[in-house]
């Protein structure tokens, strides 16, 4: 199950410039509401999409931890907010345009 959510999530944060897909936030979703699945995992996966030099793929990760924080459970959110590094973004910046420094 856990290769299944890694891919769902590789694909929800992929660089295409759109939302990710609905089916793929779904089945994260029921991914991490399984009792074998490894939230660890799934945080460490949408954490490096979040070191990306595309603004894209930063931005789609962060909007999938959102999602997975309101929509999924208990576990996933303890495990996000107990990680005070696990998304750090103070040094994004985004090379393919001139405009892509993030002043955070």
């Amino acid at each position: 199950m856990g290769l299944s959510a890694s891919k769902a999530a590789l694909r929800a944060t992929n660089d295409e410039p759109t939302e990710p897909e609905p089916k793929q936030l779904a089945d994260l979703i029921q991914y991490i509401n399984e009792t074998n699945m490894s939230v660890e995992h799934l945080a460490n996966i949408l954490s490096e999409k979040t070191r990306s030099s595309s603004w894209v793929v930063v931005f789609k990760a962060l909007v999938t931890v959102h999602h997975l924080m309101v929509h999924g459970n208990e576990r996933f959110i303890k495990h996000v907010s107990c990680r005070n590094s696990l998304f750090t973004l103070h040094n994004f910046l985004d090379k393919s345009v001139i405009e892509g420094k993030m002043i955070l």
